[in-house]
């Protein structure tokens, strides 16, 4: 015949099911709640009614708290990742476990305590290891019922004293959770100026578009007359300077510009002739005139005889 804690148990594993897979918040802090009232009353024998009372009252003004935080709508839970279905199996696999395991022999509470126990720790593993704040205070709630369950079947059942400590320490626990939750305003808050963001960066998207579109549709016919108005009113500025600077008889001189600059690099053959001395120009060769040799003392200076020559002369009436 099952007893007081058998059902205690069961109701306590159910309620630890139903706060780690509910994605309403409301729905997550009542199946806090029902945990933690099924908690206290997991003994054999039963503690008396103060320390009973105590636990209850703990575990409601633990449940009030976390129900302000969620009353709003905004706090809602992830959920569990493996499922309803999951969870259900991983509870059930634990509370066997719990049951036939002895790790004190013999236990000085009941072993049911240490089979609840056993399953409320590993469904707070996986809310423990992620980063929503509102499943992370769920996840230590649920860790420290188990604890105090197991303690209570290994030690028996928690003095008075205990009891008061461990209500004051979830409704410690709860308040925490509440405080580090984000409220409804907050979250408002930051969702209208993310929003208010988004719809001026649209807008100034939505304007350089808007300006790249006009500037390409354009017309070239407006732009090539400006350039010729500008190209001519250029000229004429130039050639009205330049008159002024020569007068009414004087001649324009051509513009000079200076050379555009290359960017080729310049070789060193290039340095070193550019260094170099300009050459000297070359000068026209003049003949080297001898001077006739001088006659020696009592010989008399012949002129050369010179050498006859034969000349053609034209055969003008064509004789042989």
């Amino acid at each position: 015949m099952l007893d007081t804690a058998a059902f205690a148990a069961m109701a306590v594993v159910l309620g630890g099911v139903v706060a780690v897979t509910a994605r309403d918040g409301r729905i997550v802090v009542l199946g806090l709640m029902l945990a933690a009232v099924a908690a206290s009353l997991v003994a054999s024998p039963l503690p008396d009614s103060l320390a009973v009372t105590a636990r209850i009252v703990g575990a409601m003004l633990a449940a009030y708290v976390l129900w302000v935080a969620v009353d709003s709508g905004s706090v809602d839970s992830a959920g569990s990742a493996v499922g309803l279905v999951g969870e259900i199996a991983v509870a059930i696999a634990a509370f066997v476990i719990g049951l036939s395991m002895r790790p004190v022999d013999p236990l000085a509470g009941p072993v049911e305590a240490q089979a609840a126990g056993l399953s409320l720790v590993v469904m707070a593993v996986v809310p423990l290891a992620g980063r929503d704040v509102f499943r992370m205070g769920v996840g230590v709630t649920l860790l420290t019922l188990g604890s105090s369950l197991m303690v209570g079947a290994w030690a028996g059942p928690l003095p008075a004293l205990e009891q008061l400590a461990m209500a004051a320490l979830l409704v410690g626990i709860a308040g925490a959770t509440s405080l580090l939750v984000p409220s409804a305003e907050a979250v408002d808050a930051l969702e209208a100026v993310a929003e208010e963001a988004a719809v001026e960066e649209a807008a100034r998207q939505q304007a350089e578009t808007t300006e790249l579109v006009t500037a390409a549709q354009r017309p070239p016919a407006d732009r090539s007359a400006a350039t010729r108005r500008s190209g001519f009113e250029a000229v004429a500025s130039t050639r009205a300077r330049a008159h002024d600077e020569s007068g009414p008889t004087g001649s324009i001189e051509p513009e000079r510009r200076p050379k555009p600059m290359t960017a080729d690099p310049i070789e060193m053959d290039d340095w070193l002739a550019w260094g170099a001395p300009e050459p000297e120009p070359r000068r026209a060769s003049t003949p080297t005139v001898r001077p006739a040799p001088l006659p020696k003392p009592g010989e008399t200076h012949k002129p050369a005889p010179r050498k006859p020559t034969t000349r053609s002369r034209p055969n003008l009436h064509g004789k042989p």
